[in-house]
């Protein structure tokens, strides 16, 4: 189990990191804009720091920059006491106090979640809610090369979400579906007005209903679906998104949009949406509907839609 004072240790570590340097913030511009045509909520930041964090390709192939983290960014050697993963900031850091959970031993980027995990994740968020009111947590993983994913040692991150964001799984929430009914017909919550494939399901409001076996239950159902969208292929890159209220999956198909210069992993399915270029950041701000076309480039198309809200 992770420390009880675990928000303090991450704020601490990351309050001194930035004050020595160590971190390399990104400096943005922020606005909060909404697609009329899908209901969809976006705050979108001018970015041009991003143009210097490297990117997939970058780093060479024998090197592991997770492998051999940097004191000055750890914030605990062993996050669960088990000694599998480590908690240590991101050096690039899109959120105060954005973190990485860094498995120590070398594991590939492609490799599943167990049970076990699952449930620590969980538990870390509920807990860092839970101990601040004003905070909701969410922990990502970009599973596979399209998905976003800079480096190939397995490794999740963990933000704070913008205080000003509703993310559109919050909306699917919002329609009072039972999460019981939801898990028994196998049918994840999904939003036909929104481009993208994406698959949602929600979590018990009750923290005592979920144990490994229901979370383990639920990533099945969500990998499932992936072979829907794809079934000629044996993995399919995935951006994984937790919260306390629910748990999505979507489909990757590229990392970048083609018709701009973007890029998404995890985050931007959230919509938090990060811009290298001042052109770019306009283009979004004065017409956000662009961004359901470039979720979609870099996603499947969403053919499964069940549910209309």
């Amino acid at each position: 189990m992770f420390p009880a004072n675990i928000s303090q240790l991450i704020k601490e570590k990351y309050d001194l990191a930035y004050n020595n340097g160590h971190l390399k913030f990104l400096q943005t511009d922020s606005r909060t804009v909404n697609d009329s045509n899908t209901g969809m909520q976006y705050v979108v930041s001018f970015a041009p720091s991003l143009l210097k964090k490297p990117e997939r390709g970058d780093t060479p192939k024998n090197v592991d920059p997770l492998g051999n983290s940097e004191p000055e960014l750890t914030v605990l050697e062993d996050l669960f006491q088990d000694k599998e993963y480590k908690l240590v900031l991101n050096k690039y850091p899109i959120i105060s106090e954005h973190s990485l959970l860094v498995t120590n031993e070398f594991k590939h980027q492609t490799s599943s979640l167990t049970s076990k995990e699952l449930l620590q994740f969980y538990e870390l968020i509920a807990h860092l809610d839970e101990n601040n009111e004003q905070s909701r947590h969410t922990i990502f993983y970009n599973c596979g090369p399209a998905s976003g994913s800079s480096l190939d040692h397995k490794h999740l991150q963990l933000i704070k979400l913008p205080s000003d964001l509703s993310p559109f799984q919050d909306k699917l929430l919002s329609r009072e579906y039972h999460f019981s009914s939801t898990i028994k017909n196998e049918e994840p919550l999904q939003d036909r007005n929104i481009s993208f494939a994406h698959f949602v399901l929600p979590l018990p409001k009750s923290t005592n209903e979920i144990d490994e076996t229901f979370l383990q239950r639920c990533y099945k159902i969500l990998l499932q679906k992936l072979k829907t969208v794809c079934q000629n292929e044996t993995f399919i890159s995935h951006n994984l998104i937790l919260t306390k209220n629910w748990i999505c999956l979507i489909p990757r198909s590229s990392t970048k949009a083609r018709t701009l210069r973007i890029g998404f992993n995890s985050v931007g399915y959230l919509g938090i949406v990060l811009v290298k270029f001042q052109d770019v950041f306009d283009q979004i701000v004065e017409n956000p509907q662009l961004l359901n076309s470039v979720l979609l480039e870099c996603g499947f198309p969403n053919t499964l839609g069940q549910i209309q809200i």
